[in-house]
């Protein structure tokens, strides 16, 4: 008895394994997966499996690994894999092309080895890399079953989801739902009811039943809105045009769709795309959108969309006539006067470099709002990365401050505003050093002594230009040629900080610019040292006293007879320093001391005195009119 049953049940395991791995190749290896009869392999797979089974194995992959393998053949065992032939992609070459498994990935749900459901089986419900270990992160470079947003190029290119058959909205809900942040804002306007199936033009997505990929009606045309279609539209003009215009031509007026963008842009230019005042980025008129073209998406490349009417390059011509390329010195139409472009290329400054005319060290505040501002700001972070910042050179104040002709100047060199005296402060480039007492000279500006080399002048602009390498002390001097001394040309010492050769000085070398000075005390013992700063005798200097009686009168002290310290005297001895005449006459700084006695008068016209002087060794000479 018992050898019977065993027997008979050995016969039907092997009836029904027979007829089990019938069954497994007819479900899975071809059979009519879509009829009405239950298919069985081992009970799991019902009528239809086939359409229906990528949903499930999302759902639970592990109960297909059961039995099936996710890329092997189970050894022995005649069970097909997900890879077999007829079945999912398999080692197709080339599957890495997008043009092979992005075009099967698009295909309707249910399709064979084909559909965004199809992909999850393999690579995850969140397209992480599940049983292939295989991430779509890993070439997408975004965690998403598509490449990096914005995925809506022109129609019949494989980069948009345009042609992605909508059976697949389901799985694109999982990312793609109202008010996610993986959707444009304002997408979509209104959203479906809850509960709504996802689907493509239901309002569950993006798009609402016009079947528009965009908001419709007032928000579209909103400058205030976030949805506002110019933030759209500079992300991608190519996929625009695919309905407002005609692809391959540079018209934009109107196709599959009614509204052209040439009926509110501009037709008598020819920019149907954008308006021709299309530079002013980044002022910000509309709430998260620029009129501006600098942040275009991929302006510059050839197979974006700024090439369907432009030259990117500097070798092509722009396609568009009327348009300028992005290597145009300059531009200008009916609707605007020519403005500077970038004829070095859209990467380079639309201006010289180093930039040092009038139209950079003289402007303002309105003219920089009108262009500057473009790509520069005063401080704080420029628009454009490259550009410098005005505080990079003008480290003291704004060069836009207004109110007197040397606010220029005091962006750098600190001192009173209104009151060109020179700097006036402690440290480079403001350091006071003598400014203030030469600048209170008569015909001594600036440029007695940074001849040529003041703003405007290419020595300026790199002792100021700190963009290269901080400037450092001291600041370039050039003597004006007019200062020169009899016996050569003046110069400066940027070592000891001291001028030589210069007439004002008597070609002697001066104090230290910074820490020396004159001996100005106004007593008699010490006016000798003072005057001999600048005047010697017996030299060919121009201001040397050679002249008359000066050499009988040692040791007289200068003061006894010349007071150059204040009043009228001071104005005339150092009126005309940049001349090698005598300044004065010499006659105008006579104004004998208290150590005269008795009439102490100067006739200038018979140059002859008459006094009693005492001198320092407290001898006395007595002069009758006596001729100098």
């Amino acid at each position: 008895m018992n050898r019977t049953w065993k027997w008979a049940t050995s016969l039907l395991g092997f009836v029904g394994s027979a007829l089990l791995t019938t069954l497994v190749l007819l479900g899975c290896g071809g059979g009519k997966g879509a009829t009405d009869t239950a298919q069985y392999y081992g009970n799991y797979h019902p009528a239809g499996w086939i359409s229906a089974h990528g949903g499930q194995a999302v759902a639970g992959v592990a109960a297909c690994t059961k039995c099936h393998e996710i890329s092997l053949l189970r050894v022995g065992s005649g069970i097909p894999t997900c890879l077999t032939t007829g079945c999912h992609h398999q080692s197709v070459p080339g599957w890495a092309n997008s043009d092979i498994h992005g075009m099967k990935a698009k295909l309707a749900a249910g399709t064979t080895g084909g559909s965004l459901a199809s992909c999850q089986i393999c690579h995850a419900k969140d397209f992480s890399g599940g049983a292939s270990a295989n991430a779509c992160v890993t070439c997408h470079g975004v965690k998403a079953p598509h490449p990096a947003k914005p995925w809506r190029t022109s129609a019949g290119s494989l980069q948009t989801h345009v042609s992605t058959d909508p059976s697949n909205a389901a799985v694109c809900a999982q990312c793609h739902f109202p008010g996610s942040p993986s959707n444009p804002a304002g997408y979509p306007a209104v959203p479906a009811p809850a509960g709504t199936q996802p689907g493509c033009y239901n309002a569950t997505l993006c798009h609402a039943n016009s079947g528009a990929p965009h908001a419709l009606g007032a928000i579209w045309k909103d400058p205030t809105s976030a949805a506002f279609h110019g933030i759209e539209a500079k992300k991608d003009l190519k996929y625009c045009q695919s309905c407002h215009g005609t692809p391959g031509t540079t018209k934009f007026d109107g196709g599959t769709a009614a509204t052209a963008c040439s009926s509110c842009h501009s037709k008598t230019t020819g920019a149907g795309a954008h308006s021709t005042t299309w530079w002013n980025d980044p002022v910000q008129t509309f709430p998260g959108y620029v009129p501006g073209h600098r942040n275009a998406t991929n302006p510059l490349s050839t197979t974006g969309s700024c090439v369907i009417c432009h030259a990117v390059t500097s070798a092509s011509t722009s396609t568009l006539t009327a348009a300028p390329s992005c290597y145009s010195a300059s531009f200008g139409n009916s609707e605007h006067a020519a403005l500077s472009c970038h004829a070095n290329g859209p990467a380079a400054a639309n201006h010289p470099i180093p930039y040092i005319d009038a139209t950079h060290t003289t402007v303002t505040q309105a003219q920089f709002n009108a262009a500057c501002i473009n790509c520069h700001a005063v401080s704080g972070t420029s628009p454009v990365s490259a550009a410098p910042l005005c505080a990079t050179c003008h480290k003291v104040a704004s060069p836009l401050a207004a109110g007197t002709a040397a606010g220029t100047c005091l962006s750098c060199h600190s001192g009173p505003a209104g009151l060109p005296v020179g700097p006036t402060g402690a440290a480079f480039p403001s350091i006071a050093g003598a400014h203030a007492k030469h600048m209170a000279l008569p015909n001594v500006s600036c440029a007695s002594c940074h001849s040529g080399i003041g703003a405007g002048s290419l020595t300026h602009y790199n002792a100021a230009n700190a963009r290269v390498t901080p400037p450092a002390s001291p600041a370039p001097v050039a003597i004006a040629a007019t200062f020169n001394a009899q016996t050569g040309a003046a110069t400066f010492s940027t070592s000891a900080l001291t001028c030589s050769t210069s007439s004002c000085h008597g070609g002697q070398a001066t104090p230290n610019w910074q820490t020396g000075a004159l001996a100005l005390a106004s007593a008699a013992a010490t006016s000798n040292t003072y005057c001999a700063s600048c005047h010697a005798s017996g030299t060919t200097q121009f201001n040397s006293y050679n002249s008359g009686q000066h050499s009988k009168h040692s040791p007289a002290y200068c003061a006894d007879c010349h007071n150059v310290l204040s009043g009228a005297t001071q104005t005339s001895h150092w009126a005309n320093l940049q001349t090698s005449t005598m300044e004065g006459p010499a006659s105008a700084t006579i104004q004998f001391s208290a150590a005269a006695t008795g009439a102490r008068t100067y006739t200038a016209s018979n140059k002859n005195c008459t006094l009693t002087c005492h001198f320092p060794d407290n001898t006395t000479r007595d002069h009758a009119p006596e001729t100098w």
